[in-house]
């Protein structure tokens, strides 16, 4: 059974600066924007160009997540794959939301958090890659049957079973300097 995911419950409904405390650095607008910026992002699926230098900067620093020395290595990390993006929502809901509010963006980060929670984005994801793995276990065993078992002969015959009273007795011969060097 599909599971539907309505990416626009990530967006509804917009952030507005009131519900976010300004910081000394930061007001509640720019706090709120960047929610929004971070929900939209995620409800277009994580697409690249939604995910600005601006939104990189605050993200890399929010949620426990770092920075990955640059934009370009956090997104490959987290958004390139469905695994990255679930590593991702992962370690987003886990984090507790530490701080003062009038110091971090924990206010922004609970309030996301609860979105995220609320629309189950995580199991969608989850729900992705569990068929992303199952089709991909299916395409090996379609090869491994077609390779086994459609009718060609192996090239290399098969591997005698070797049973413990017909193991070769070692020999007392020192091996050569060559083949002790092929054992390392």
């Amino acid at each position: 059974m599909p599971v539907v995911f309505d990416t626009g419950a990530l967006l509804r409904p917009r952030f507005l600066a009131h519900e976010f405390t300004a910081t000394k650095w930061d007001s509640s607008e720019v706090k709120a924007k960047f929610a929004n910026d971070l929900c939209r992002f995620m409800a277009a699926d994580f697409k690249e160009s939604l995910f600005t230098k601006a939104l990189y900067q605050r993200l890399s620093m929010c949620w426990g997540h770092i920075a990955h020395y640059n934009r370009e290595g956090f997104f490959g990390e987290f958004f390139r794959s469905l695994r990255g993006r679930i590593d991702f929502l992962e370690q987003t809901l886990a984090w507790r939301c530490f701080g003062d509010p009038e110091y971090t963006y924990s206010d922004v980060e609970a309030a996301v958090n609860a979105r995220l929670g609320s629309c189950d984005l995580l199991v969608a994801y989850r729900a992705l890659r569990a068929a992303e793995v199952e089709n991909a276990e299916r395409e090996m065993l379609r090869h491994l049957q077609q390779k086994y078992e459609g009718g060609n002969t192996p090239l290399i015959a098969p591997t005698p079973i070797l049973h413990p009273g017909t193991l070769p007795k070692p020999t007392s011969r020192k091996p050569s300097t060559d083949q002790q060097a092929a054992l390392f």
